[in-house]
């Protein structure tokens, strides 16, 4: 088994429908943290801080009920960080913040040694590219990890409620940058293919992106259509699964790499894996990340894993 680290936050989503209001333990990082641990094939780390408040023992209970290892996790004194999430009718998803705890984390507390263990690292936190204790951490492990040459994975996780203005949307493109052009393995829905490239043609958009980091595994989730994926300098389409009983958005992309670097992983995905390899790792995740639509929250799909 491999030691998989998922760093970022932990957070309660706040949702918001129909008059209602409901809280289920989320943050992107966390997410893919306890579906690697959910498919056991693998060691899975959360990197991060919990917040110090009532939500602190819902999310201990994940923790322990996936066996998600918590050698990399602080704890703050600050409050857990929310996401409040309204859906619209389509079960789309929109979100507001209040960071807190998920800033809170100092990866100067562990030894490299310790960090040294580490076999793949998920970089796909929806708050740590903006400034902060918790974004230290994420450049210092990118440091680390490109030093020690440890594979990871990235994942921008972009949020427009996080990112209001041009100025700040294009920092944010400038930032994205050095994890596009050396992660193993990228993931990007459709939306910020277009953002990050600033190209229209999503074909002429992943070549670009091919030609920045040739070595990589790219995948474009978009929606119901497909996965488009680029690897070894081809392009090649993975049909998604229709899901007729559609509940909740919210969880698909963090389903979807979070079994795509199980797979990657587990089946050791290198420069002469085929065509067929990729397409069978992708159709796999394709399948996870529609069983996680079918229930409300980013982790519920957890408990009916078939």
């Amino acid at each position: 088994m491999k030691k998989i680290v998922s760093i970022g936050e932990v957070l309660m989503d706040v949702y918001s429908a129909d008059g209602k209001t409901k809280a289920e333990v989320g943050g992107a990082s966390f997410n893919v943290a306890c579906s690697i641990a959910a498919l056991k094939n693998n060691e899975s780390y959360f990197m991060g801080s919990l917040g110090n408040d009532k939500y602190k023992d819902s999310i201990n209970t994940f923790i322990e009920k996936f066996n998600i290892k918590t050698d990399f996790i602080e704890q703050s004194q600050l409050p857990t960080t929310i996401a409040k999430v309204t859906l619209d009718e389509n079960k789309e998803r929109f979100f507001e913040f209040i960071r807190n705890s998920d800033n809170d984390f100092h990866l100067s507390n562990f030894s490299e040694d310790k960090l040294k263990e580490i076999d793949f690292i998920h970089f796909g936190s929806a708050t740590a590219l903006l400034e902060g204790d918790l974004s230290d951490s994420y450049w210092s492990l990118l440091k680390f990890a490109k030093k020690n040459e440890i594979n990871f994975c990235f994942d921008p996780n972009f949020r427009d409620k996080l990112w209001n203005t041009e100025a700040e949307i294009k920092l944010f493109i400038r930032l994205c940058v050095e994890f596009l052009d050396n992660a193993s393995l990228i993931k990007l829905s459709d939306e910020e293919l277009l953002l990050v490239t600033g190209m229209i043609k999503e074909e002429n958009a992943l070549k670009e992106l091919m030609k920045n980091n040739p070595k990589a595994l790219i995948c474009i989730t978009r929606g119901s259509k497909d996965t488009m994926c680029g690897w070894n300098g081809e392009i090649i389409f993975v049909p998604t699964i229709l899901c007729e009983e559609l509940v909740d958005t919210t969880g698909a992309g963090d389903a979807f790499i979070s079994s795509l670097i199980n797979e990657f992983v587990t089946n050791n995905i290198n420069e002469n894996s085929t065509n067929e390899d990729i397409i069978e790792i992708v159709s796999k995740s394709n399948a996870f990340a529609n069983q996680a639509v079918r229930h409300l929250g980013a982790l519920t799909f957890l408990e009916y894993l078939k």
